[in-house]
């Protein structure tokens, strides 16, 4: 057992734009250490392989692999595709840092908000000179996506997304995200928003290679369920909430339009919107 000491403390609000600049500040000021887990989180995650040895990597890529090869109906064992969203950036860059020192055979495809910013900053190196925030729009998909931050996405202080190791990049609308958490739920996957982000983009990579005659075998993508569907029950699960803050998007009639798009979601989504826009 460790000797704990509680002591009184403050609490400052401020616009979630500005907390990271508080935090600094504040730690400046009262002689503390800011860790700021946006532009540190790469750093702390593994990117070696463990080999045969008795400690094995705690790389998220490795314990997929390693449940890869426990599976013996697996055909392959290692994923074309693995695909996941960017909060701080830290695992998406740890899982694509360990594929390209090792040169593995799998693509890591981050999926990306409506209005994130991430999708421009690994695309085309945007908005590292400049704040991006009169582009974004809420309520956005909660924990992932780069906007409502006043400063610029600079690697290593704002985030740890690493664009280099990032090999594609997908937008998906929020509402679309938003049918996809509901859609999990209603099949007994109880995840968060970001989930049905990574599902939705997942999807999409599945039709996208439907067709593909050289995958040599079953098509295999890993994603992430990221957090659980209860911290969103009072928000993206509440009807009245979604008719509020996707008022623009159809509000429910726009989520049940997605989630009733079919086998085909790519193709019959442009009637949702073009039912919600006219």
């Amino acid at each position: 057992m460790y000797d704990c000491t509680v002591i009184d403390s403050d609490c400052l609000q401020v616009d979630v734009s500005l907390r990271n600049y508080h935090a600094q500040e504040e730690a400046k000021k009262n002689r503390g250490f800011f860790i700021n887990q946006f532009g540190n989180a790469a750093e702390s995650e593994e990117i070696h392989e463990s080999g045969d040895f008795d400690f094995e990597s705690t790389n998220m890529y490795h314990e997929i692999v390693s449940d890869l090869k426990k599976n013996n109906t697996q055909k392959k064992k290692y994923p074309d595709y693995f695909v996941h969203s960017s909060g701080t950036g830290g695992t998406i860059t740890s899982v694509g840092r360990y594929t390209k020192r090792y040169d593995l055979p799998t693509k890591i495809v981050l999926a990306d908000s409506e209005y994130s910013l991430f999708y421009d900053y690994v695309l085309s190196n945007m908005f590292t000179n400049a704040s991006g925030t009169e582009y974004w729009v809420k309520p956005g998909i909660a924990g992932i996506g780069y906007g409502y931050n006043v400063k610029p996405v600079i690697y290593g202080e704002t985030t740890s997304l690493q664009r280099s190791v990032i090999d594609e990049v997908v937008k998906m609308p929020d509402i679309a995200s938003t049918a996809a958490m509901h859609v999990l739920r209603e099949r007994g996957i109880d995840g968060g928003a970001s989930t049905g982000l990574n599902f939705l983009v997942s999807l999409y990579k599945a039709y996208q290679e439907k067709d593909n005659k050289n995958l040599n075998g079953q098509l295999t993508i890993v994603t992430v369920i990221c957090d659980p569907g209860e911290f969103y029950n009072s928000t993206y699960f509440n009807a009245t909430w979604i008719e509020e803050v996707f008022a623009k998007r159809g509000g429910m009639k726009g989520l049940n339009c997605w989630k009733k798009v079919g086998l085909q979601p790519f193709l019959n989504a442009k009637k949702c919107v073009k039912a919600i826009c006219h």
